[in-house]
């Protein structure tokens, strides 16, 4: 598989590259600058450096790829960083309507669930730039005829946890955090298999009881 990955450079990108080239995919990282190029080297491993919302850059680099796997997102709740959730959505679907790039794989919040709890209506709040950035998101891809998973997940953790627990339309009971290398996994673990149209799945860590020990 030809894989391209957006937000190479990031905790959670990192993980998806090194993950992919252990399974033997060629793998394209997309990074902002020279200075971002990953520390990884690999005979299977080539980095594009540019702009993920340049759809003309993303066109160049998705010519002859097998599907696309973004980790970008806002490291800042502010309106100017929480963007890149639409601007880069509307670069993928421009770049792929230029190509035959057609299996797109995005992170999203767990905030676009209907809230369980009143923490999550609190949350909601307190981050709503993030929440209308990656709705503004979510709608690009689902009008686009592409076939789409969107990966919603709660907090993102540093731990080494490789378990994840996902089901499509929710997340899963309990799951309001999942480690970055979790969520790397199911985004690869996906990526390898067969999906046809949009579909949203709800991505945690195991429940406390069942976490690895440390």
């Amino acid at each position: 598989m030809k894989l391209v990955v957006l937000g190479a450079n990031g905790r959670t990108g990192s993980h998806v590259v090194r993950e992919a080239l252990e399974r033997g995919a060629t793998v394209t990282a997309v990074v902002r600058s020279d200075a971002k190029r990953l520390a990884i080297r690999h005979d299977r491993l080539s980095v594009a450096v540019g702009d993920p919302c340049d759809p003309e850059f993303l066109a160049g680099v998705f010519r002859g790829q097998d599907a696309v796997i973004s980790t970008l997102g806002g490291r800042r709740p502010t309106k100017r960083a929480t963007s890149i959730y639409y601007r880069s959505a509307d670069a993928i679907v421009e770049a792929a309507s230029q190509t035959d790039v057609r299996k797109i794989l995005v992170t999203s919040s767990a905030l676009l669930f209907p809230p369980r709890r009143l923490l999550d209506r609190l949350l909601t709040v307190i981050v709503r730039r993030v929440v209308q950035s990656a709705t503004r998101m979510e709608h690009k891809l689902r009008a686009a005829n592409l076939d789409v998973i969107v990966a919603r997940c709660g907090f993102l953790t540093d731990s080494e946890e490789r378990r994840y627990r996902a089901e499509r339309g929710s997340l899963p009971a309990d799951g309001s955090s999942v480690a970055r290398l979790g969520l790397a996994l199911f985004l690869v673990d996906t990526v390898q298999n067969s999906w046809s149209g949009h579909q949203v799945c709800g991505v945690s860590g195991p429940r406390d009881h069942e976490r690895s020990p440390k």
